[in-house]
């Protein structure tokens, strides 16, 4: 990752996106798995919207794998050139400055729709504003020990969650006492998940979500919002809504209680699949998960 920085730092945009097209054409002729995730999506989304979306094909498909890859140039890019910052539309950065200002942090539900990174680059140069990125891997130390020595002045720190013990809830606990955000991808349910999900209706068919982060939120006491960046023709467009003042989970009602909120997260995640229809990267069998 350091190299393909200083490449894109050095070299520009151009020569990664010159790169990425021939790959983008061989994994969609030789990766079965991802096109027929990528028609299993379209197709259901096509559906959903009553024909407003991209109808399901090979084209359909091509262009949903093309803009995975433009995404990942994003990634990059916001981090190589912090002048990009100045093409995103941020409406709502208001909700979140008073959060800030508040003095206490909150919980950000994102998804693999978008590019979130965008989010993430804007703890560099905003003084006060702390990111830290839950996360299922064992990368979190070598991505932070990256971004150190490419000197990058962001507030921003990945923090591995492989299951949630006392001492993980306690460290995040002192995270949002401290003014800190916490970041968490709610559309993928973990491989040790240990059935800890719900099935919700998506795009008119069930899927399987994670309760962790909606438990997580609720064991904080803090505000929860839904954050999401998609890429328009002149850049990039944020959109921060509240979810929830605090998730209340009453021990009777736990099940019923956390559906609610979920339900909300995932209603929220349709509107924004329709109206970034070729900007969900989830290449798997979404619908058929067994968790």
């Amino acid at each position: 990752m350091r190299l393909m920085f200083w490449i894109y730092r050095y070299i520009g945009a151009w020569a990664f996106t010159l790169v990425l097209q021939p790959v983008v054409l061989f994994y969609f002729l030789f990766h079965g798995e991802a096109r027929r995730a990528s028609r299993e999506y379209l197709q259901q989304l096509h559906c959903f919207s009553g024909g407003s979306t991209p109808a399901p094909g090979p084209l359909a498909s091509y262009r949903h794998l093309l803009a995975f890859s433009r995404s990942t140039v994003d990634k990059l890019g916001v981090w190589a050139r912090p002048d990009l910052l100045q093409s995103v539309h941020f409406p709502k950065r208001h909700l979140l400055q008073a959060q800030l200002d508040s003095g206490r942090g909150a919980v950000l539900l994102g998804a693999h729709l978008g590019n979130l990174e965008i989010c993430r680059s804007l703890s560099r140069g905003n003084p006060g504003l702390k990111l830290n990125i839950l996360v299922h891997t064992r990368h979190a130390d070598r991505f932070n020990h990256l971004l150190r020595d490419l000197a990058l002045d962001a507030e921003l720190e990945l923090v591995e969650v492989s299951e949630l013990s006392p001492a993980t809830a306690l460290r995040l606990s002192a995270c949002v006492e401290r003014g800190e955000f916490l970041v968490i991808l709610a559309d993928r349910v973990p491989v040790n998940s240990r059935g800890r999900c719900q099935r919700l209706p998506f795009l008119g068919r069930p899927a399987p979500f994670p309760e962790g982060p909606f438990i997580l939120a609720g064991l904080l006491k803090c505000p929860v919002y839904t954050v999401f960046c998609t890429r328009t023709e002149s850049g990039y467009d944020i959109d921060c809504q509240r979810l929830a003042e605090r998730v209340h989970l009453p021990r009777k009602q736990r099940s019923e209680a956390l559906r609610k909120y979920m339900a909300s997260y995932v209603s929220t995640l349709e509107n924004k699949a329709r109206s970034a229809p070729l900007q969900w990267f989830n290449f798997y069998r979404f619908w058929d998960q067994s968790p």
